[in-house]
């Protein structure tokens, strides 16, 4: 079991002193870019960390305020676990902090604790109301009951009381993650003598060194040569937790932040994903949008459900990195508002329309998601398409794939997979349709499969349908003839005028025990055209009287089971060479060697060198 690191990541408005509470606590400024320091506010995401108590090192993410910034608020706050919201004394709620409490509202995050910083700048009143605004503010979200402490940075007053709140938030249970792992990648730098470094905060799992990693999109691999958070070396980096991850395999040129790296099979390169959401604001069927992601921000157009309004599907204008169940914000593309934010379903969606139903096995465990996508199409359900709706990799649903089968939940042809249910009703569609055909051509006793694929409407072609009709007719629910079918019942069923040529060509073969007459032989003997008799003899080898050993012998079935018999008796136990069967039987090299093939292929006899042996 992996542990589970902590995030503590910052909101609020601009400039009510998260930066400053944050190095007053941790003793780290979290500001650095020149650029910020110039300016006095956070512009990019920055990092600390904190050791508290029965804890250990949590890290924090300070994002910054300012509305010109949110879409830097967004990667910072993609992942934390407790949110640090900080609404300054002497000015209250503000705009940005209504805005920010939105986000996180969207955001799987667990816990939230409010500091109303500066409050050395306020009276007794004024805090007093400030308290009250917010708890009015936070009254309608999962987040009404979270304490509200006064804290100044300069001061020094309220930080131990904060630290206290912020130990018994980041102390309540979290759930163990055993899902792969991996890492939306929010810097990219290179160390001398080590190549490409890449940080994020770690969104599932646990990364150790020597791991093989894909970065998305691009699907490019590299390996982890070194893990470092905070400064620290470590063996293993666990989900929550500010990770640095030293590659090899790629340069820092041919990564950005917005990129993802993880392990093989947990995120997919994708433009097209299906999501829940929850809404804030909804806008029109189709509508333009901005997609966070990740590290990562993308443009966009939004489609919704007519069967579910929770459910849209993201068509976007560039390639993203997208993991199942990993969460995104969805705002309007101008003006930049807020519309919802939920979840991944489906990284790798196939474009639908609004009217259309999809199925999302988001729910059970492994088996029952997995058995759920493959009792969704009663055509068959193909690995890949298996993966793909349920957004997780062949390797990581092979496993669950073996289990289903021992467990006879599910049937697989070449990885074309049922339920019992599907392939039963599947079947009965196939079978029907070639009984149908049957009626439609009784003269004819094989029916080209694809036609009855095609007839069935069914999508099953090459070694998928190669294992499904081997296997039926392992079972005798068909007869197989090359490409050819027909249903084991059935018998051709011949017009009168047929019928009698037939027995005509019947009669004319048994004459001769062996040296059976050819075609033209036949056709001189009855006086009818080659044409007639090439036709009726084809339809005697679909009525099964009639076997075609080589290209101008033909036997009956009455004959060829009397050979048997004869050949039995003259031969007896010992081998024998074909000559010895050609004197004994008193025919001709033409009829032997055909015959013995014959009789080899139904395993009448077995080959020995140049011999042959009676089986049985």
């Amino acid at each position: 079991m992996c542990s589970i690191a902590k995030l503590i990541g910052t909101a609020g408005h601009v400039d009510h002193g998260k930066t400053t509470l944050i190095q007053a606590l941790t003793g780290i400024d979290a500001d650095r870019l020149p650029e910020e320091k110039k300016r006095g506010m956070t512009i990019d995401i920055g990092f600390a960390y904190l050791d508290l108590p029965d804890i250990g090192r949590v890290s924090i993410v300070d994002v910054p305020g300012h509305e010109k910034f949110l879409t830097n608020m967004l990667v910072g706050a993609l992942g934390i676990d407790v949110a640090l919201l900080c609404v300054a004394a002497d000015e209250s709620v503000m705009p940005q902090t209504r805005e920010h409490l939105q986000i996180l509202e969207l955001l799987p995050v667990e816990k939230m604790v409010v500091a109303l910083t500066r409050s050395d700048l306020a009276d007794a009143d004024t805090l007093e109301v400030a308290r009250l605004e917010v708890a009015e503010l936070l009254k309608p979200t999962r987040f009404a009951d979270s304490p509200i402490l006064p804290v100044s940075a300069q001061a020094g007053t309220g930080l131990p009381e904060l630290k206290n709140e912020l130990i018994t938030a980041l102390a309540a249970p979290s759930l163990d993650n055993q899902a792969p792992w991996y890492l939306p990648i929010d810097r990219v730098f290179t160390v001398k003598g080590h190549g490409c470094v890449v940080t994020g905060t770690l969104a599932q799992g646990e990364v150790k060194v020597g791991d093989k990693g894909y970065i998305q999109p691009g699907n490019r691999e590299v390996r982890v040569r070194a893990i470092h958070s905070h400064s620290d070396a470590l063996e293993a980096s666990e989900k929550g937790r500010r990770t640095a991850l030293n590659l090899s395999g790629v340069k820092a040129e041919e990564v950005r932040r917005g990129h993802t790296l993880g392990a093989p099979g947990a995120v997919f390169e994708t433009d097209m994903l299906d999501a829940k959401v929850a809404w804030i604001e909804k806008p029109k069927h189709g509508s333009r949008i901005r997609v966070s992601i990740g590290a990562d921000e993308a443009i966009g157009r939004m489609f919704m459900s007519e069967h579910d309004p929770d459910l849209v599907q993201l068509r976007l204008e560039s390639k993203v990195a997208a993991a199942l169940h990993q969460p995104l914000i969805i705002r309007r593309y101008s003006p930049p508002d807020l519309l919802c934010g939920g979840r991944v379903l489906i990284p790798q969606a196939k474009r639908r329309r609004k009217t259309d139903r999809i199925k999302v096995h988001d729910k059970g465990t492994e088996d029952e998601a997995l058995l759920g996508a493959i009792a969704a199409n009663p055509n068959g359900t193909l690995t890949d398409e298996a993966c793909r709706v349920l957004g997780k990799s062949q390797q990581a649903l092979g496993n669950v794939f073996e289990r289903l089968l021992k467990k006879e939940k599910v049937r697989g042809f070449a990885g074309l997979w049922f339920t019992d249910e599907t392939f039963d009703a599947a079947w009965a569609r196939f079978t029907e349709a070639l009984r149908r055909l049957h009626e439609k051509n009784p003269s004819t006793a094989n029916v080209a499969r694809e036609r009855v694929v095609s007839a069935a409407d069914l999508p099953w072609t090459g070694k998928p349908l190669d294992r499904i009709l081997a296997a039926m007719a392992d079972d005798r629910r068909i007869v197989l003839s090359g490409t050819n079918l027909r249903e084991p019942g059935f018998a051709v069923q011949l017009a009168p005028k047929q019928r009698q040529f037939l027995d005509r060509i019947v009669e004319a073969l048994e004459k001769e025990p062996v040296n059976t007459p050819n075609p033209h032989q036949i056709g001189l003997l009855l006086q009818a055209p080659m044409p007639a008799v090439e036709e009726v003899l084809r339809l005697g080898k679909q009525a099964g009287e009639i076997v075609q050993i080589d290209e101008t012998v033909f036997y009956t079935r009455r004959q060829l089971e009397e050979l048997k018999k004869r050949t039995k008796a003259l031969m007896g136990t010992k081998s024998f060479a074909a000559a010895q069967l050609r004197d004994a039987l008193g025919a001709s090299r033409k009829y032997v060697i055909p015959l013995l093939e014959y009789f080899d292929s139904i395993r009448f006899t077995t080959r020995v060198g140049d011999n042959r042996m009676i089986n049985g």
